[in-house]
């Protein structure tokens, strides 16, 4: 199998072994003057594998490159090809709106931070072992402001991610009250109806129930406000119930005991007021609906 380093150049074999068939970890090899940087190509979302960009510098201070010209200006323009996609990533990360691209520009950007980071160690290594080269350092700095650049970018995207996570259970928390409420005002309805329909269809059968011979508007209206006095007495049991659950949410809200009855955030207080504003809400259509009878 072919090795990454090309045969033609003139290095060390014991620097030669060290360099396998695959790329390997970016990092910086040195022996008798020569200096060796193995770094990789910027990676791509539709490539797993990783390609390898190798740089010599001889004992005479010449650089070669593979691929690439041999120059050191190659090495300068690796970098930039990192610079320009980490743009590229945030220019799509300032037109995700959701969660999905979020995702993707995460995913894209994971593996640039991980070979940003090791190229800069290995180009730090490479400013140490030759520090008299100023052509370097520009490098090394680029390299750096890619690294930090990059992080940011995934941190930015993770918290956009987050928050738009955060954001939608919200709406669906708030929903959901909003569904609970709708439903327990129909419950109240219901209940307040329930022993007069109960009563009208019993009554409304064809049998004799000994209530025919009784005077009739005296105990029609009897029934109908006896009915509705049982359907007053069930509405307020439902409401009482709702009261207490009311308060139960209240301190687990507020990180308080259940079965203490007081507490630094009164919050049997709270949950009476939030039980009698929810009552009265509920109340709103009976007496809507009565008015309207009246008024008819």
């Amino acid at each position: 199998m072919a090795r990454i380093v090309p045969e033609v150049w003139n290095i060390p074999a014991r620097l030669r072994e060290k360099v396998g068939p695959r790329a390997g970890r970016q990092r910086l090899m040195t022996l008798d003057g020569h200096v060796l940087l193995l770094l990789h190509q910027v990676p791509r979302d539709a490539d797993p594998d990783r390609h390898a960009v190798v740089f010599w510098r001889d004992v005479e201070g010449d650089w070669r490159c593979a691929p690439g010209r041999d120059d050191i200006a190659t090495l300068q323009t690796h970098v930039d090809a990192y610079a320009k996609y980490v743009d590229e990533l945030e220019e799509q990360l300032a037109k995700a709106c959701r969660a999905e691209e979020y995702l993707a520009v995460v995913r894209a950007a994971r593996p640039v931070q991980r070979a940003a980071r090791h190229m800069y160690q290995a180009l730090a290594q490479l400013r140490e072992t030759l520090p008299e080269d100023d052509r370097v350092l520009p490098i090394r700095d680029l390299a750096y402001e890619v690294e930090r650049a990059i992080e940011l970018l995934v941190e930015e995207a993770d918290g956009e991610m987050q928050f738009l996570v955060a954001k939608r259970a919200e709406e669906q928390a708030r929903l959901s009250e909003r569904i609970s409420i709708q439903t327990h005002r129909l419950n109240m309805i219901a209940a307040l109806f329930l022993p007069i329909t109960a009563l009208g269809a019993i009554l409304g059968m064809n049998l004799e129930n000994g209530l025919e011979h009784l005077p009739e508007p005296v105990t029609f209206w009897s029934i109908v406000a006896g009915a509705f006095l049982v359907g007053f007495l069930i509405r307020s049991q439902v409401a009482r119930e709702r009261g207490g659950r009311f308060a139960v949410a209240t301190r687990r809200r507020h990180g308080c005991s259940v079965e203490s009855r007081s507490c630094d955030h009164d919050c049997a207080h709270v949950s009476e007021s939030d039980s009698r504003s929810f009552s009265r809400r509920a109340t709103a259509l009976p007496r809507l609906l009565g008015t309207a009878r009246s008024a008819s």
